[in-house]
């Protein structure tokens, strides 16, 4: 076995953060529940259907107060309300859109995709609550409901940004970057500011290597909202995966510069500085982002890199062991700690360290391990 090989594998495949795709959309699309309009206030004669006409008349009284509710973001009112209409008039089918919108609003998806679904069994070629019951389908991650409504909308010639970044998100979670980028493609087609695609297409061709494309699509997303700290971390990403390490870096202080407790890229800048050679500057990077996140064992697994590089094995020991302390279970870092007992000739504890790995499910383990059965021949 070509140990190492297996030291630059193991170094190559060192913690680096993916960065969420999903970010939060707004409701912007929604369509607001209009009131009920009333005929007339003629006195009604038939004194026999005075009690249903009132009951129908309240119904509709409560329903636009739901209305109102809504409009003014009174969320909790509004479906009290509409509840109410749907009390006194079963039949009120637009109180469950109305009600079911406002569950929107409150995040509560399965209840507003309960309502809308009742909703939709009356009205059938109501493209836009197609289009709701995908929205509550992706937030529930039901993905496969979410696209087949999602479809089912472009067929019925509805067009929404958030369906289309919504697909596109989908389709990278599942790995199917290529996939993907069309969908954002059409986002960006229907909202040229839409930042969330810009960033997450910007993702996509990282994803598949195309760097400077990846660069491109963040600094656009930068050019409309230059607020947002991750945009800036990704493009430090971007340039640390094209070895522009001092880019990458400026990239990174530019994403502390908008949020300074931003442990990830004060983590990712850490890691830049390793992959550089710069490992003492590394550890007192690391060192500062476990001032900001106390029980991050990422960072004193990646110390223990450092220490590693630089022959302090006791400290890089050391450094694996306190991220063991705080997560049982990282694997990554029971690899590392054997492989510094190792060169400290400790291949006892270093084997059990591997085969802790292997048990925790980790494939490149049991290439460690079978050093351990040459030791012991």
């Amino acid at each position: 076995m070509n140990k190492k090989l297996l030291f630059l594998v193991l170094f190559c495949m060192m913690f680096s953060v993916i960065f969420a795709q999903q970010t939060k959309t707004d409701t912007s699309q929604i369509v607001i529940p209009i009131k009920i309009g009333f005929e007339g206030d003629a006195a009604i004669d038939d004194t026999t259907s005075t009690l249903i006409v009132a009951d129908d008349q309240q119904a509709n009284i409560a329903y636009n107060d739901g209305v109102q509710f809504y409009q003014q973001n009174q969320f909790d009112a509004s479906i009290q309300s509409f509840t109410q209409a749907l009390k006194l008039n079963p039949e009120l089918t637009k109180a469950f859109y109305g009600r079911g919108t406002t569950y929107i609003q409150k995040k509560e998806y399965q209840k507003a995709l309960d309502d809308l679904t009742k909703y939709g069994e009356k009205f059938k070629d109501d493209a836009n609550v197609v289009y709701l019951k995908g929205y509550c389908a992706y937030y529930l991650e039901q993905n496969d409901q979410a696209v087949e409504a999602f479809n089912k909308a472009m067929d019925m010639g509805y067009e929404d940004v958030n369906m289309h970044y919504f697909m596109g998100v989908m389709k990278f979670n599942e790995g199917k970057y290529e996939e993907a980028i069309p969908h954002f493609n059409k986002a960006i087609n229907i909202d040229p500011n839409h930042y969330f695609s810009y960033n997450d297409r910007g993702s996509a061709n990282r994803m598949l290597e195309k760097y400077d494309d990846a660069i491109a699509d963040y600094n656009k997303a930068i050019e409309i909202n230059a607020d947002i700290a991750l945009l800036y971390n990704n493009v430090g990403s971007a340039k640390r995966l094209k070895k522009d390490y001092d880019g990458a870096v400026k990239a990174y202080d530019k994403a502390l510069s908008k949020d300074s407790e931003y442990h990830i890229a004060k983590n990712n800048k850490a890691i830049t500085l390793y992959e550089s050679g710069k490992y003492e500057e590394a550890i007192e990077v690391f060192r500062d982002v476990l001032k900001l996140k106390k029980d991050y064992a990422y960072a004193y697994n990646n110390i223990g890199l450092c220490y590693y590089k630089l022959k302090d094995y006791d400290s890089a020991i050391e450094a694996f062991t306190t991220a063991i302390s705080m997560d049982s279970e990282y694997a990554y870092a029971y690899i590392h700690r054997g492989s510094a007992k190792e060169m400290l000739r400790k291949m006892e504890g270093a084997c059990d360290d591997w085969k802790k790995a292997k048990e925790l499910g980790l494939d490149v383990a049991e290439e460690y391990c079978s050093v351990c059965i040459e030791y012991k021949k």
